[in-house]
């Protein structure tokens, strides 16, 4: 009797456990509102969002962590082309005539608990359906965008959508028509979102993901940076920017019937958190700290004292224009890893022409004036140079006035991308450092030069002046120092054993 007693316990136990584990891997969701989950290692978590409204016609479901893969799946046990494994990861699930509920699972694929955060979004049957003309990814509807990045550049790339329809009734055709009333109608309006500078942490990440995750808050928070036609290659190009945070995602629109859905949003800092060859803490690196901090103080220098002292300016800054030349040529012919977005500038020919004019006509204009040009020069470009050495230790969008140019010798395609940045509260501050410190190296060098010559002499007029002074100088010792000729035939007279004739009696000197 007691027997049987453990053994009901032990079983009631068992069942009791299972609910009550059954009952904490289900999280119940709202529409629109944002839902954190943690999801531990070996466990599935089913989220679920019910009483859905009749007039809803598709639901998205999203998830984000910041640097952690989590496979969201239609179905409990992920399955070929029900589920995707992604930091930002999205499904599209359209509703059937009475369905009032809807659930889908999560999953830590990498061996660890992932935490993140995920928001359901309803849709009407006049929205568009994002990634519903979907025939390269393996989702049969795919929402999600695409990102890749290198050090030049990160390209986002999508399916194209279709227009909406009701519960039960079967899509549209894709591409048996390009009518006003097909898909081709749609226009894709691109996103940008930036993330607060110099933070890589994860709350700041969420933040921004739930300020920008459905329609009207990117449009409210984000910047609209293009729109594609529906003829258009569903890819855009972008400047890399390592270690800034950045939120894109695209808005398909239906001009006809002024209605539009999101696409889930995906984020990146253009570096790694796992890889040690473009990892996000080895933005900082020691050697690149003094390489630049070195460099700052040579800026520094120039600023104040470039003029004054000349050799030590040209040498600083032909070191400067020398290693930038010799990097570009040894990154083009080796197999090394490593504008302002006016459409005009895409053109290779166009932006060359204008850049080199912009350098030209900088020292024609001051051709008149030589030393104050050049003073001018050591201002600006010693203090940007200690702006440079800021960058090494806190992030600046100042230095890619330098390195966006430098990237476009080096990658043939980075005409196409969008190469605006981040203008945020550390830039101000910088640009105030920059001027503040040209400034005031302009005004003293000015100031301290005013009654001095325009320029140093020459070395060869230096030698040309020096030799005058010898030739002429009887109480300078190397006036009388015989010249090389005299000395030769002296030794000459010597050792023929014949004497000298007395007009060109030379002192001998050994």
């Amino acid at each position: 009797m007691t027997s049987t007693w453990l053994m009901y316990i032990w079983v009631y136990s068992f069942v009791y456990d299972g609910v009550i584990s059954q009952l904490e891997n289900r999280v119940e969701f709202l529409f629109n509102t944002f839902q954190e989950v943690r999801v531990d290692e070996n466990e599935t978590v089913q989220a679920v969002v019910s009483r859905i409204p009749i007039e809803v016609a598709f639901i998205t479901v999203q998830f984000h962590t910041q640097r952690d893969n989590v496979t969201l799946s239609y179905t409990r046990i992920p399955m070929q082309g029900l589920y995707l494994t992604a930091v930002d990861s999205g499904l599209l699930s359209p509703l059937q005539p009475d369905q009032t509920e809807l659930s889908w699972f999560l999953m830590a694929p990498d061996g660890h608990s992932v935490a993140g955060t995920g928001v359901i979004l309803p849709y009407t049957s006049s929205d568009p359906v994002p990634g519903a003309c979907n025939l390269e990814f393996d989702l049969d509807i795919d929402p999600n965008v695409y990102l890749h990045y290198n050090l030049f550049e990160t390209t986002i790339h999508f399916a194209p959508a279709n227009l909406g329809y009701s519960r039960g009734s079967n899509p549209p055709p894709c591409d048996t028509d390009m009518g006003e009333n097909t898909r081709w109608r749609l226009r894709y309006d691109i996103y940008r979102y930036f993330l607060p500078e110099n933070d890589l942490s994860d709350p700041s990440l969420i933040t921004s993901i739930q300020s920008v995750a459905n329609v009207q808050s990117m449009k409210d928070h984000g910047k609209r940076l293009m729109t594609l036609l529906s003829a258009d290659k569903t890819e855009v190009v972008f400047s890399s920017i390592p270690g800034q945070g950045v939120v894109y995602s695209v808005i398909v629109r239906d001009p006809v019937l002024n209605t539009t859905s999101s696409y889930i949003p995906v984020h990146t800092y253009a570096c790694s958190f796992t890889s040690t060859l473009d990892g996000c803490d080895m933005l900082g690196k020691i050697s690149t700290k003094i390489f630049f901090t070195i460099t700052g103080l040579a800026g520094l220098f120039v600023c104040f004292f470039g003029h004054r002292f000349f050799k030590c300016e040209l040498f600083c800054m032909g070191f400067g224009f020398a290693a930038f030349f010799f990097f570009v040529l040894i990154t083009r012919s080796t197999n090394l890893d490593y504008d302002s977005d006016v459409e005009v500038f895409r053109s290779d020919l166009v932006f060359w022409v204008t850049f080199s004019c912009i350098v030209m006509v900088v020292p024609i204009f001051f051709v008149r004036w030589p030393r104050e040009g050049n003073i001018v020069t050591c201002g600006v470009v010693g203090a940007y140079a200690v702006v440079l050495a800021v960058n090494a230790y806190v992030y600046t969008s100042l230095s890619y006035i330098t390195l966006n140019i430098l990237k476009r010798f080096l990658n043939n395609n980075f005409s196409k991308a969008f190469t605006d940045v981040p203008f945020q509260d550390i830039d101000f501050v910088m640009v105030t450092v920059w001027a503040v410190l040209g400034i005031s190296g302009i005004t003293l060098q000015l100031c301290r030069e005013r009654t001095r010559p325009f320029f140093p002499p020459s070395p060869y007029l230096m030698w040309q002046r020096e030799r005058e002074r010898r030739r002429t100088n009887v109480l300078d010792p190397s006036h009388h120092t015989p010249s090389l000729r005299s000395r030769l035939l002296a030794h000459a007279w010597l050792l023929t054993g014949r004497p000298e004739p007395a007009g060109e009696r030379t002192p001998l000197l050994l």
